[in-house]
């Protein structure tokens, strides 16, 4: 295996989509009013929606709440504040299976189960994305309450609770409205920073990935930095011109603001239809749109130009630029080539194709990673599917996982998913002949993914989790895995389970619900995803399995942290 396979930890990924928002919003100044704007001389900003508003609704908004994790057998504890013990109990009684007479009335009641050592009280919080509608769903974390004896989250469920707006103020935090729930199997992430650091991460700290659910759409709207009705009529008109929909895209709701409504079409990226309707040129005279991409055409070969704006201003501009384009798909310069072949692939051009997939596939571009993601968010075509196909056998992990993630949500047949559990985790094999690799995420939701063929472990090989949740062993010559598996609840240990060497029958083993036929467990132990991350990640470093091993890197830092000051202020939604 080469190397630099052994880079666990993979940063780029996810987070290569975020940043480029976030940078785009500094270099137009739009974070602090007043600020020099480093655009202002471009062509892809001046005569835009840019240069006259900006979008108010791009802040991560957090929210936070209390709420009870169960199913800790032991670990956790009966301690919690008055003021907190009496908000969850009015919380619980509102639910209809606690509710006296209830149709699915449980036979316990809140005050027993909030004196259970198998539940503990923790504090969640979440950020909910910019530009969302109604039932996104975004990762949580939980965190046991400081001065409690919750010894582990770990195989934890948190059950339903709401989440509300926070705001930290130098007078303390101010709590708002409801804006989302939160529910879902709670996820330990077995280190610090990576799985070869030598700290461990917290137990009592975990994350609930897609935990969260927002209940109503996130506001976004235009605010022009001169109020005048005049100009905001000829803004939305702009807008809805270039999107024209059932539903009006922008409403002008006052010479200071216009409501945008995100159209279907962008449903999955809002935040691009945004920077799209920044980047859109207002009412000019006939002959302005073509002058101007001819302008842009020239731009964009300067090694310093703002290339991805400019490819924003041709796909604003629409399909009458694809001439213009199609010229500079052969330009000798990366960073023209590729970025108005990013705008081409936008507008649905075939052609644009062919400069993604020779960027996706040059070793020595610049743009390498920023291809794959391109080519794995275009449209369902034909020549971008085969591409990915290809790029799984590409010598970059990163590049075979960001093919995979573009193949899985188009439901490609090369990556076959079993759902294991009633909602454990999602386990993927995909089939690549570049070397065998377990993936697994850590943001948005549970899935495992193995790469490669023959992927099994290799005896003599031992795993025992701290807790003696799960072991895992075969002697030297064994041809079998024997699995032991304790409960948390009353710490008895399971007879010997037999499984066989291959990894894709271990892990169905591990996460699955338990299947007995006969009177004999033929499949399922139901291990939480956590823990059957860490048994995989661990055979793999000690190469007790054939392949390499990546944890996802989470987004929005490790995982909440500090919200960026944007100098403006924003309402709750």
């Amino acid at each position: 295996m080469m190397l630099w396979h052994k880079a666990i930890l993979w940063a780029g990924v996810v987070v290569l989509g975020m940043m480029h928002l976030a940078c785009d919003n500094k270099k137009k100044g739009e974070l602090v009013p007043g600020t020099a704007n480093p655009l202002i001389h471009s062509k892809a900003f001046q005569d835009t929606i840019s240069e006259v508003a900006w979008v108010e609704g791009l802040r991560r908004m957090r929210v936070r709440g209390y709420g009870l994790v169960a199913g800790l057998g032991t670990r956790g504890s009966k301690e919690c504040p008055p003021k907190v013990r009496r908000h969850l109990l009015q919380e619980m009684y509102k639910m209809d299976r606690f509710a006296k007479g209830g149709r699915d009335a449980l036979p316990i009641t809140p005050e027993q189960i909030l004196g259970d050592r198998d539940t503990a009280v923790v504090i969640v919080e979440g950020e909910i994305p910019a530009a969302v509608p109604s039932g996104t769903r975004f990762d949580l974390t939980v965190r046991a309450l400081p001065g409690t004896q919750t010894t582990s989250l770990e195989g934890g469920r948190l059950y339903t609770c709401n989440l509300r707006i926070q705001r930290d103020t130098s007078a303390g935090s101010i709590t708002g409205q409801i804006l989302a729930t939160a529910a879902g199997p709670v996820f330990i992430n077995p280190w610090s920073q990576s799985p070869s650091a030598a700290t461990k991460a917290d137990p009592r700290l975990g994350t609930i990935l897609g935990g969260g659910t927002l209940n109503k759409d996130r506001r976004i709207r235009l605010v022009l930095e001169h109020p005048s009705y005049r100009r905001a009529v000829a803004v939305a008109r702009c807008i809805n011109t270039r999107f024209p929909a059932h539903k009006k895209v922008a409403d002008g709701q006052s010479p200071a603001h216009i409501k945008l409504h995100i159209p279907s079409h962008y449903a999955k990226k809002p935040k691009h239809f945004l920077e799209l309707v920044r980047h859109l040129y207002l009412p000019t005279p006939p002959g302005f749109l073509d002058r101007r991409a001819a302008e842009l055409a020239q731009e964009i070969i300067s090694p310093d130009a703002p290339h991805r704006d400019i490819a924003l201003a041709f796909e604003g501009i629409g399909r009458t630029t694809l001439a213009l384009l199609q010229k500079l798909y052969a330009d000798p310069h990366d960073h023209a080539s590729f970025h108005a072949a990013v705008a081409g692939l936008q507008l649905e051009d075939p052609v644009a194709v062919g400069p993604i997939i020779a960027h996706a596939r040059d070793l020595r571009s610049p743009y390498r990673l920023a291809a794959v993601k391109a080519l794995a968010q275009a449209k369902d075509m034909y020549r971008t599917t085969a591409a990915l196909r290809s790029l799984l056998d590409d010598p970059d992990p990163r590049v075979r996982v960001l093919a995979y993630e573009g193949l899985y949500t188009r439901g490609d047949k090369t990556v076959v998913s079993t759902i294991l559990g009633k909602d454990n985790f999602v386990f993927d094999v995909v089939h690549s002949s570049a070397g065998n690799l377990v993936y697994a995420k850590r943001t948005h939701e549970r899935r495992i993914a193995l790469f490669g063929d023959g992927i099994t472990c290799l005896p003599p090989l031992f795993f025992c989790d701290e807790e003696g949740l799960i072991t895992v062993t075969a002697d030297e010559d064994a041809r079998q895995l024997t699995l032991l598996r304790k409960t948390p609840f009353s710490n008895r240990v399971s007879p010997p389970i037999s499984v066989s060497l291959g990894v894709e029958d271990l892990v169905p083993m591990l996460g699955d619900d338990p299947v007995v036929k006969e009177g004999k467990l033929v499949r399922g132990l139901g291990v939480s995803y956590s823990l059957v991350v860490k048994v995989l990640a661990d055979l793999c470093r000690t190469n007790a399995i054939n392949a390499d091993f990546m944890l996802e890197q989470a987004s929005v830092p490790e995982i909440f942290g500090p919200l960026p000051k944007t100098g403006r202020g924003e309402s709750d939604m």
